[in-house]
């Protein structure tokens, strides 16, 4: 571990937690994430080394079983994500999907040999009966390959360019894609109810799920040419992708009919969905020009995303839309290693513990635990960092593969963790929390939080 340097409770990493925390609570409430006394460290310690012993109290780190490692040639698995920890798919090389059921990892039928390198999707229940009403799964690779799981089976999409409206005339889409995103459709009926979904991938490429027609359709826009020659002036309709770039990454959150996704890729390529249109983000704090290769984004919510890349980047596009470049705005408090940052997830949980009474029978909220963020960053060479209370610390993973992706299961909202409506004797549940890492030669870790601290 390098050496901690003095007041690592940066500013920064100050801000990116209690944004976490924030967002996991309503106006008003005190987001401090101090602890209740026993996540108290030794202050003759540096803080990381300080830190270390409870960390590894609070979270449990294990490699589990693919079946996959070991083999020849090897399959990389390099995405994750699932509906709760009962019910998760990890997505690789050869067309490799896994399924993990609680217990253990088996193998699905995919119907394709291209290499998968993303995937997200959603089921609906019964709000009475918990029943499944609806699945939509999707799984994004190379050569254009996208496919889409309904809860049976998975089959491939179809994946078009953007047809001229003047001129339909579509053709099928090439190149790989990297990453895939959505929002969830509001109800069971499929032909009402769409989601929204958009794909990335190479040389800029960006495609959007038309639930009416079920097929990905390239998003361009239109670009006029004019030009002068003996005949007269002549103009010329193209369309043009949003930006050249190969784009490794894209989340989505908010509203389905107003929704705001960000996609990432090379050369610090930052693009933001407003309508049909892309536009690309120049400016961060502090100034200056990003040419970093971004990999990976995610949020847990509009109101804060993460971003990540080459040489240990972290950027945080906080609730009022403006990009921090955590590195350069603490050049000084700084120790992340400059390794290739592949994946980002965060969760924040709000009050869970016994409820406290006040003297005339009342329950008093603010004196149960305090809240709970943490940040989880993952890359090459076996690295995760975890940030929690204002400190970026290394968690160990004794691996030296590449980690590809990240994604967990995140606390259930404060109010469906309420026992007994909240009455005297109840309290607020504190969620246990699972994160799955994947990564090269069949590698899948799982990060285990079991109280939710």
């Amino acid at each position: 571990m390098r050496p901690a340097i003095a007041a690592w409770r940066s500013a920064a990493w100050l801000l990116l937690l209690a944004g976490l925390a924030c967002s996991a609570c309503g106006g008003g409430e005190d987001t401090t994430d101090g602890g209740d006394g026993e996540d108290a460290v030794d202050a003759g310690l540096p803080p990381c080394e300080a830190a270390a012993p409870l960390w590894r109290e609070i979270w449990g780190l294990e490699a589990m079983a693919t079946g996959l490692q070991g083999r020849t040639p090897q399959i990389n698995l390099m995405d994750t994500w699932g509906t709760g920890p009962t019910d998760v798919y990890a997505v690789g090389f050869a067309g490799t999907i896994l399924h993990y059921d609680g217990s253990a990892w088996t193998p699905m039928v995919s119907g394709s040999v291209e290499d998968l390198y993303g995937v997200w999707g959603y089921v609906l229940r019964d709000a009475t009966t918990g029943a499944v009403t609806r699945t939509d799964v999707f799984a994004v690779g190379s050569n254009g390959t996208i496919l889409r799981y309904n809860g049976e089976t998975w089959l491939p999409t179809v994946v078009v360019n953007d047809p001229d409206p003047a001129n339909p005339n579509p053709q099928a889409v090439q190149g790989n894609f990297h990453d895939v995103w959505g929002i969830a459709a509001p109800g069971p009926d499929v032909i009402q109810h769409h989601p929204v979904v958009v794909a990335v991938g190479s040389e800029g490429m960006i495609v959007r799920w038309n639930g009416t027609l079920a097929r990905f359709e390239e998003m361009r826009r239109d670009e006029v040419f004019t030009w002068t020659d003996d005949t007269g002036t002549h103009t010329r309709v193209s369309w043009v992708r949003f930006s050249p770039e190969r784009l490794g990454g894209v989340f989505g959150g908010g509203d389905r009919a107003d929704p705001l996704f960000v996609a990432v890729g090379n050369n610090g390529t930052i693009l933001e969905l407003g309508g049909n249109a892309w536009s690309r983000v120049t400016g961060f704090t502090p100034p200056g020009v990003m040419t970093t290769h971004l990999n990976g984004i995610w949020g847990r919510s509009t109101s804060e995303m993460f971003a990540v890349g080459l040489d240990g980047m972290v950027l945080r596009r906080d609730g009022g839309g403006a990009w921090h470049v955590l590195k350069k705005e603490n050049p000084d408090l700084w120790s992340m290693e400059p390794v290739y940052l592949r994946g980002t997830w965060a969760f924040g949980q709000s009050y869970c513990g016994e409820l406290p009474t006040l003297e005339d029978g009342g329950v008093d909220p603010q004196g149960v635990r305090q809240n709970t963020s943490w940040a989880l960053f993952v890359g090459w060479n076996g690295t995760l960092y975890l940030g929690h209370d204002g400190l970026l610390c290394p968690f160990g993973t004794d691996t030296t593969v590449r980690l590809e992706g990240i994604w967990g299961t995140p606390p259930r909202s404060e109010g469906d963790r309420w026992v007994d409506g909240g009455v005297q004797d109840g309290g607020i549940e504190c969620d246990p929390v699972e994160v799955y890492i994947p990564g090269v030669n069949g590698t899948l870790l799982r990060l285990s939080n079991p109280e939710g601290r």
